[in-house]
Parts: structure tokens; C-alpha cells; sequence
């Protein structure tokens, strides 16, 4: 297939690249170069003049720090510090300001002033206090932040080469749940969870980007990330409606005051998969089969010639031995990224601006999998006086993609499903064939079952001005205005693969042993689900338009600081898109519309149904009052008035989430200073607050029709479209209600080596949006809205543990954190349970019913008297190989009372990192483990057996009539043996706890 099949270009592409070009070229550009040309600043007469300046540079407690990068801010002139923290430096001019920089230690700005001696103090990152957060709709110094709040900085961000931001996370965050469940190219972001499941339905995390609610955190280029700051209690409920699943703002770079810095990102990357599945090879397999067979009664389809043969590898025509994984996937995978960035400017203007690339092309060997994502980015900042200044931000983004028309799980089915004795390809390099419906999955990777062309557009221009009010000291007003924009053209082009059977009997009738060249015997037959090649051509769209006003006040009165901020923000969306579908083409070297026929096509246009609504509204009032005394005691109370449109004016669309946050930091107490001073940082904090999640179906208060298949019309016998109720309205439907509580403290000890946080949280969420159906008998047909009643518990806790120190030029840091979290399912609509430990409700989201395995049993006379399932083949394998099901109430049988509910879900309860960094001079190392535990996997395959391959786990130490003391149960044939079929077990899950070694530095 020509590269030039796959990316059709639209006409509306066609235009938007077109004015994103001629943006650049005419608008953008342009003030670049200005900005570029003008001076960092002007100087007259005696401030040109060059002066000599030395000092000394020192740490917290006076120590003489070495290897300190000091540099003139603005130009290359730089030095380090000698071994006495020492350094001596000319100047250009008498108002330069330094630059002091050192790794593990607060960069600090000094401006010269005229001195010729400038002695410095840099303190430990550590002891970072006056560190800036962000917040949500603001900042704070980090001493005053009473919520749990945890920020990663673009260092650690990008520390991790990876595609995506969300792939980098894993390890670095307390509470912050990272799972990846795909390594597909272009679809391999990793689901994000704040301190695990909060509730039975949309569990989603919010993410805001430069204050901008819903956009995509992995379109954007990693590097133009300034931080990350993840909101875990009430911290988040300034966000209202969305926060009760959390919120991770990011904060994108921007220009800083000076000539123009230039920098240059490339890392190429290799890649292969952690962990693949073992399948058993032809002759265990073989051999499986052969003692299904004989436990059945029934003739052995294979006999010791067979598996011998199988074995021996000899015999590809005949006695084939396929590794399915080998055969399809690349050994390694290749990855690439390049980012071009510039910043810099003047005190009036400043710029940041970064265009980048990044690759993949998946671990398929003849494969259909490509990815390329481009980003562009650009921030400027204008100061048109000392009262008015201007921000333009511009993220742009496209992506890319081609797939096979198969999914990832489809292809990865066929891999496990494929058997052993059947070849994936023929000596002479045509595919073998499949066992069904064209799954063989090396063709259908590739573009000869048609390819799936994907492309995304993003554009995220916003504009923001700032009015300071010189009449009012601290009185700000801000205003912003987003529109941001999404497109996505996608080309499906499906057809039928060629696979290659043997004619074996024809074969072996010629004298061919099964070493010999069979080519002349193979038959090329068109296989899958379709007859022809077939196109649909999809094209999507959507709006979003972000206003708001904010007045913010902040002032400080002595020892008392006051900052509020009042605003009003509202948010509208559109979605649509249109797809045209044809069947019966001239050639499928030709997947465009109007080369196939007119026979059976369809165009359709589609608004989206669900959270992601076709027409969308939002109005926000909210507010924000914070108090500190002397940075001591520290009180935040935050109030949002929020309306939905997904909601009826008549009943839930206007909800109040209230929050309160509280401080103390005590070591800066005179009696703790007196009696605790290795302790020189404490602060105990407090925070409750009212949170809401509004991600459900919408629009669920009406009475929604939908368009059904048609109706016959008169006498032509037409099919008429027509409409149908498609649901039964809840009027009184709304979001759902969080109440988050949070205690904790932050700690530095013996002058901030160690750094030691905890937070230990409790949440009830309640009116969780969820079906009675299971009330309501299965004879009825009713299927019954969904409505406020769910309750979930969800409680835990989070720590931080660091330590940091300094030898000569040797410094040293170690950093692990460590989370828990466990939910609770209160209220949840089930039917009446036989005997009470049936129950859901008390157990965590996920858990499953299921039977109690505790053994296998060996013969006939294993467990005399122990109830037993009825098993019609245990006759002929000597009544042993079955699983012994626990008779958990003790009435002397096994039925349907015996099954115990299992607290096993996939999401982990425990998650942990560890940070090591080592730094000698100006060179350092820094590595990462990360691990998750308490989170279980079913790994079962329903079909193995004459329908598919084994698990190698189920061939090894499996029971036989030679092995009757095995870990594992007799050969079995896909449902049919009772423990994998009415009587499933335990014995099928696996516990996914790790520890990795992530990344190194």
C-alpha cells in the first residue's frame, strides 16, 4: 500500500493549516524577531561600565558550597566556585544581575547594585518554602498550602522519555495511580486515578491546562511543561462539579527576561514488551490434547509419531512449531522525539515558543502500526504599562496514526488462541492459516487486511489580560477568553487477507515426508468476515469556549496576609461529525469513496450521547478567601455555585460545593523552637470539603428518541427511518456528591536533610448515579433510568519520606513515597443474596463471587467424604485432577451457597516510588523504582483446548496419572471441566504486585 493511500487531506485541514501558516508567517513570527532585536533593557553612561565583582557562596548553615554556577543573567559570562565556595567575576555593567545555581539548591537572582562584593546564601531544595505553588485559579508559597498538594517539576516530567505525559507519572506521586494497559503507539496513555476508585461510575480525573479545564494533557510536548500539581482534597474544590475524582493542573513554560535562549531535545529509543505470555509449544500441546481425549473416552488425535515430529522441528510442512509472539512481533521497537525551543525578551515583552516531533512505529514486524505527533507551542507576554499586560498562548498539535484494522485485544486474541502446530507462516514466507474469521495475526497486523488511518487536529489559542489597579494596592482583574478546537479524519479500509492452506493428503501422497518444499500444495483463500473490501470515511469536530473574569485582591498588613478573589466562568461545547460508508470497489488500491459502489453506501451524521455531549453549557460562580498570621496559622475557605446544562433547571442543575482548609505551622511556636529545634519545620493541617462529579450521561431528565432501522411505507415498500423512545426520563437526575476529609502534617528535620509528609483522607461519596435493574425481574423487559442513590467509602493514607545531604562535592538524596487507599461499596442496588456473605455492599468496587479453591485432588481416595462436583470425566482419569472447591458452610455439599465474594480488582490499593540522586560536581544520576500492590488479574482464556492454545502456566506441573500430587488440575477442553465452567474458582487470578527498576538518568 502507497504511503499516500493513507493521508487524505480535507478540505477544512486544508484551510486551518493554511491560517495557522499564515499566523505564523505574518503575525507570530514577526514579534518573535522584534522581540529578539530588542534590548534586554536600556542603560545610559556610567551603568555600561564594567566592575569587577567577588564574594563567597555558602549554604543554610555557612558552609562553603564549591562548583556553584554563577552567571551574568542575560549573556554567557559565567564561572563556578572554588573549593573554598570562592569566585571572582567581571561584569558588563553595574545594574547585571547574577545568577547563582546549584543541583540541590534553590536557584537565586542577585542584582550587582554597583557592589564589588557579593557574598550569597543558597538554600536547600529542601527547604524550599518560598517556593511558589500553583493552585487552582492562583498561586501560593509552598509554606502556606494547607491542602494535599503535590507538584513534579519538568525535570522529573521528563526524566522518563516517554510518548506521553501521563506514561511518565508512575512512582512520582503520592496517590496518584498510573496504569498503562497498552503499549499500542497513539494509544498508549496511561489511565490516571487519584487515590483509586471513588466511585461506581466515571472515575475520571480532571485535568486543566494553563487554567483551562478538559483539555488533553498527552497532545502536549512534554518538555514545555513547567510543572504538575495534582489536587487531592478539598485543595480541589475550587473546581466544583468535576474535582471529586481530583485535579492535576499543569503549567505550561514561559519567556523569561533576556537575549534569546536557544535549546535543542533528541532522544532515539528502543523499546520491546516487559512481559509477553507463555503458550505452550505443538508437542505439549499436542500431548494436552492427546489427555483430553483419553479422559473423554475418545480416540487420540495425535499419536507419538506426531509429537515426536513436533518436537524434532524437522517437519515444517507437516509438524509445524510455531511461536506466534516471535513470529509477529519485532525483537525491538524504535522511538524518536526532537523539540526545538527558544525563549527570551525584553522587559516588556517576553516570549517562550517550541516546536517538536515524536515517532513510534510499534513492535509489529510487517506491520500497519505508525504514529508521528507534531507539536507547536508558543506563549507571549506583553507589558503594555505597569498597569495592563497581555498573554497569547497557542498549543497546537497533530497527530498522525495508522492501525491495522484489527484492535489490539483482537490481535493479541489470535496470538494466544493460534495453535502451536499450525504455521503463522510457510517455509517459503506466505501466511499459514487461521482458525477462524481471517484472525491470523500476522496478516491482519499488517496493511494486508486494510489499514486504519487516523488523524487528530488540536489548536488551543487563549488570551488573557490583566488590569492592576494602582489606585488599589493588591486589586487585580483578569480576564481570558479560549476557544479551543479539535478535528479528526479517519480512513477505515477493511478487506479481506489472503491466507495459504496445505493440501497435506496431496502432500504426503507424493512421496513428502514433511521436510520437502510443499509450495506447490499451498491454496491462497481470501479470508474474514467481509467478502470484498469495504470503506467508511468518518469525520469529527468539535468547539469549546472558555470564559472567564476573576477580581483577586491580596495584600499583606504586617504579620497578616488577606487574598480573595472573586469570578464567574462559563464554558460551552459542540460536537458533530458526519461518515460515509461503500462497499463493492473497482480495486483495493483505491480506498476512496468514490471508487466503490452505489450499492448498499450509507452517509450518516453523529452527535455524541454520552459524557462527551453534542451540545454542552456550563456557568460557574466562585470564590476564594485565605488568611495567614505571620505564616503561622494559615485558614482557606473556598464557595462554588455551579450549573449544568446535563441537568434539568427544575431540579439538580445548580449545586453549592463548599471547602474549608486549615493550618498550623507550630514550629514556628517559641516553646517548639525552645524544646523541639532539630524539628526546625512543622505544619499540621486540616481540610474538609463539598465536591461533585457531573460526569454522566446527559440530558438523562428527557424523554430521548433515537432514529430506528425503518418501517416499510406504502405501497412501494420502502424502508422510512423513524423515531423511537430510547429511554425512560429522571427528572430529578444530578451530579454526584463527595465529601472529602484530610489531616496531615509536613515536616523538615536537622535543617531540612529530612523531610518527612503524611496524609491520612476519608471520603463519602453519595447520589452516585447507578440503575435499580437489579430490582426489577429480568422477565419484566424494564430497563429503569439511572438515579441518585449509590454510597462509597474510600479512606487511606499517603507519605513522603527524603532525605538529603552534602560531602565536599558529593551530595546525595533518597525520596520514597508511599500510598494507600481502599474503597467501600455502602449502598448498591443487588438482589436479595441467599446467605448474607453474597453480599457486594461492604466490599470494594470490582470484587467478584466466585468459589474457593484449596487444592487438587489426587485420586478417587483423596479426601474420602469431602463433598464433590459432579464431574463425568474424573471416571477415567482415576476421580483425580479436579479442583477441590471449598465447602465454605459446612452443609456437605457444593452449590451455588458456597461462593465467597473476593476483594481482587485491577486497580492497586498500594502504590510506591523511590528517588535516588547522586551528584558530584556538575554531573549527577538519578534513578527510579517504582511498584504497586494489592491489585489481581483473572487471566483465564475461556476456549483453550481444541479452540485455541494453552497457557504454559496450566501445561506445567499439571495433573497426570504419573503426577498426582501436581499444583495444577488435568488437561482440560476450553469450558466444559466444572472449575472452568459453573463452578469458577480463585485458582484463575494472579497477583500483578511489582517492583520495577523505571528509569535511569
Amino acid at each position: 500500500m502507497e504511503k499516500n493511500y493513507l493521508l487524505p487531506q480535507t478540505l477544512l485541514y486544508d484551510v486551518w493549516k493554511k491560517k495557522l501558516l499564515h499566523f505564523m508567517g505574518r503575525i507570530l513570527i514577526p514579534v518573535m524577531l522584534l522581540c529578539w532585536s530588542l534590548p534586554a533593557g536600556i542603560v545610559y553612561g556610567d551603568d555600561l561600565q564594567q566592575i569587577q565583582v567577588s564574594g563567597t557562596i555558602v549554604d543554610e548553615n555557612g558552609v562553603p558550597l564549591p562548583g556553584v554556577n554563577v552567571v551574568v543573567k542575560g549573556t554567557t559570562i559565567g564561572i563556578t566556585t572554588d573549593i573554598n565556595g570562592r569566585f571572582t567575576l567581571t561584569v558588563p555593567d553595574r545594574n547585571a544581575t547574577l545568577v547563582a545555581s546549584f543541583i540541590g539548591y534553590i536557584t537565586q537572582e542577585i542584582p550587582v547594585a554597583g557592589r564589588n562584593v557579593v557574598d550569597i546564601s543558597l538554600a536547600s531544595e529542601a527547604l524550599s518554602l518560598e517556593e511558589v505553588v500553583v493552585v487552582g485559579y492562583g498561586t501560593q508559597k509552598k509554606v502556606n498550602v494547607i491542602g494535599s498538594v503535590t507538584t513534579v517539576s519538568t525535570a522529573e516530567i521528563t526524566a522518563s522519555p516517554t510518548n506521553t505525559v501521563s506514561q511518565s507519572l508512575g512512582g512520582r506521586l503520592p496517590g496518584l495511580v498510573v496504569q498503562q494497559t497498552t503499549g499500542e503507539p497513539g494509544r498508549d496513555d496511561a489511565d490516571l486515578l487519584i487515590r483509586g476508585q471513588n466511585t461506581l461510575g466515571n472515575n475520571s480525573v480532571l485535568i486543566v491546562v494553563d487554567g483551562i479545564p478538559e483539555r488533553d494533557m498527552n497532545s502536549i510536548e512534554p518538555g514545555d511543561i513547567e510543572s504538575l500539581t495534582v489536587l487531592k482534597d478539598a485543595s480541589a474544590g475550587i473546581y466544583g462539579s468535576r474535582a471529586a475524582n481530583g485535579v492535576i493542573l499543569i503549567t505550561t513554560k514561559r519567556g523569561t527576561e533576556g537575549a534569546p535562549r536557544f535549546e535543542y531535545d533528541f532522544h532515539h529509543g528502543w523499546g520491546q514488551p516487559t512481559v509477553l505470555p507463555k503458550m505452550t509449544d505443538a508437542a505439549t500441546y499436542a500431548q494436552m490434547i492427546n489427555e483430553v481425549k483419553t479422559y473423554r473416552g475418545e480416540a487420540l488425535t495425535y499419536t507419538p509419531d506426531d509429537i515426536e515430529k513436533y518436537k524434532s522441528g524437522e517437519y515444517p510442512w507437516t509438524h509445524p512449531n510455531s511461536d506466534w509472539f516471535r513470529e509477529t512481533f519485532k525483537t525491538w521497537t524504535n522511538t524518536g522525539h526532537h523539540t526545538f525551543r527558544v525563549t527570551g525578551g525584553s522587559p516588556t515583552l517576553r516570549y517562550f515558543a517550541s516546536f517538536g516531533t515524536q515517532s513510534d512505529n510499534g513492535s509489529y514486524k510487517r506491520t500497519a502500526t505508525t504514529y508521528n505527533r507534531y507539536n507547536f507551542k508558543t506563549n507571549l507576554d506583553v507589558q503594555i504599562n505597569k498597569s495592563i499586560s497581555l498573554n497569547f498562548d497557542v498549543n497546537a498539535s497533530e497527530e498522525d496514526m495508522t492501525f491495522p484494522t484489527k484492535s489490539t485485544s483482537s490481535i493479541f486474541s489470535g496470538l494466544i488462541r493460534n495453535f502451536p502446530n499450525s504455521p503463522a507462516v510457510w517455509p517459503n514466507g506466505l501466511y499459514g492459516p487461521d482458525i477462524e474469521y481471517g484472525d491470523q495475526p500476522l496478516a491482519v497486523s499488517t496493511f494486508d487486511a486494510g489499514f486504519d488511518d487516523t488523524k487528530h487536529y488540536r489548536i488551543n489559542p487563549m488570551l488573557t489580560a490583566t488590569v492592576k489597579f494602582p489606585w488599589v494596592k493588591g486589586l487585580v482583574l483578569t480576564g481570558n477568553y479560549a476557544y479551543d478546537m479539535y478535528f479528526q479524519v479517519r480512513k477505515y479500509f477493511v478487506k479481506p487477507v489472503t491466507l495459504y492452506f496445505l493440501d497435506k493428503a496431496g502432500y504426503l501422497a507424493a512421496g513428502n515426508t514433511g521436510k520437502e518444499d510443499g509450495s506447490a500444495f499451498l491454496t491462497g483463500i481470501p479470508r474474514g468476515t467481509i467478502a470484498e473490501p469495504r470503506l467508511t470515511d468518518y469525520y469529527y469536530d468539535s468547539r469549546r469556549i472558555t470564559n472567564s473574569l476573576k477580581l483577586s485582591y491580596d495584600r499583606s498588613f504586617g504579620v497578616h496576609t488577606i487574598s480573595a478573589f472573586a469570578a464567574i466562568e462559563s464554558m460551552d461545547y459542540l460536537n458533530k461529525g458526519i461518515q460515509g460508508y461503500r462497499r463493492y470497489f473497482i480495486s483495493d488500491q483505491l480506498p476512496y469513496l468514490n471508487a466503490g459502489g452505489t450499492d448498499e453506501m450509507s452517509n450518516n451524521s453523529n452527535l455524541q450521547s454520552t459524557t462527551e455531549i453534542a451540545l454542552d453549557a456550563r456557568l460557574n460562580y466562585f470564590g476564594r478567601a485565605t488568611y495567614n498570621y505571620a505564616e503561622k496559622y494559615l485558614f482557606e475557605f473556598t464557595l462554588r455555585r455551579d450549573g449544568s446544562l446535563r441537568f434539568s433547571k427544575d431540579a439538580g442543575r445548580w449545586g453549592m460545593f463548599p471547602s474549608v482548609l486549615m493550618g498550623w505551622r507550630i514550629s514556628s511556636e517559641d516553646f517548639w523552637k525552645n524544646n523541639i529545634a532539630f524539628m526546625n519545620y512543622l505544619k499540621l493541617k486540616a481540610s474538609w470539603g463539598q465536591m461533585g462529579n457531573d460526569a454522566v450521561n446527559a440530558f438523562q431528565y428527557l424523554t430521548l428518541y433515537g432514529f430506528n432501522t425503518g418501517f416499510i411505507a406504502g405501497s412501494s415498500k420502502n424502508y422510512v427511518s423513524g423515531l423511537a423512545q430510547s429511554s425512560v426520563p429522571n427528572p430529578n437526575i444530578t451530579w454526584e456528591v463527595a465529601n472529602i476529609f484530610n489531616a496531615g502534617f509536613e515536616s523538615q528535620m536537622f535543617s531540612g536533610r529530612i523531610r518527612w509528609d503524611v496524609d491520612a483522607f476519608y471520603q463519602r461519596r453519595t447520589n452516585i448515579l447507578w440503575k435499580r435493574d437489579a430490582s426489577v425481574p429480568d422477565f419484566t423487559g424494564i430497563t429503569l433510568p439511572d438515579e441518585n442513590f449509590g454510597i462509597v467509602d474510600s479512606r487511606g493514607i499517603e507519605t513522603s519520606l527524603g532525605y538529603n545531604d552534602r560531602v565536599g562535592n558529593f551530595s546525595y538524596a533518597i525520596n520514597g513515597n508511599f500510598a494507600f487507599a481502599r474503597n467501600k461499596i455502602v449502598e448498591y442496588d443487588e438482589p436479595a443474596r441467599p446467605v448474607e456473605w453474597q453480599r457486594y455492599t461492604g466490599h470494594p468496587i470490582g470484587a467478584i463471587l466466585q468459589y474457593n479453591c484449596i487444592g487438587i485432588f489426587d485420586d478417587a481416595d483423596d479426601m474420602p467424604g469431602y463433598p464433590r462436583v459432579s464431574d463425568p470425566y474424573a471416571a477415567r482419569s482415576g476421580g483425580g485432577g479436579g479442583i477441590i472447591i471449598e465447602d465454605y458452610n459446612k452443609d456437605g455439599k457444593i452449590n451455588s451457597d458456597d461462593r465467597i465474594m473476593y476483594d481482587y480488582t485491577t486497580t492497586p490499593e498500594i502504590t510506591y516510588g523511590v528517588t535516588i540522586a547522586l551528584s558530584w560536581k556538575n554531573f549527577s544520576l538519578t534513578t527510579l523504582f517504582q511498584g504497586v500492590g494489592n491489585t489481581w488479574y483473572r487471566a483465564d482464556f475461556p476456549i483453550m483446548g481444541t479452540w485455541g492454545n494453552y497457557w504454559q502456566y496450566y501445561a506445567e506441573d499439571r495433573w497426570t496419572p504419573e503426577n498426582k500430587t501436581a499444583s495444577k488440575p488435568r488437561s482440560f477442553e476450553r469450558v466444559e471441566d466444572y472449575w472452568r465452567g459453573d463452578y469458577l474458582t480463585d485458582f484463575d487470578y494472579y497477583n500483578h504486585a511489582f517492583l520495577r527498576w523505571k528509569n535511569l538518568e
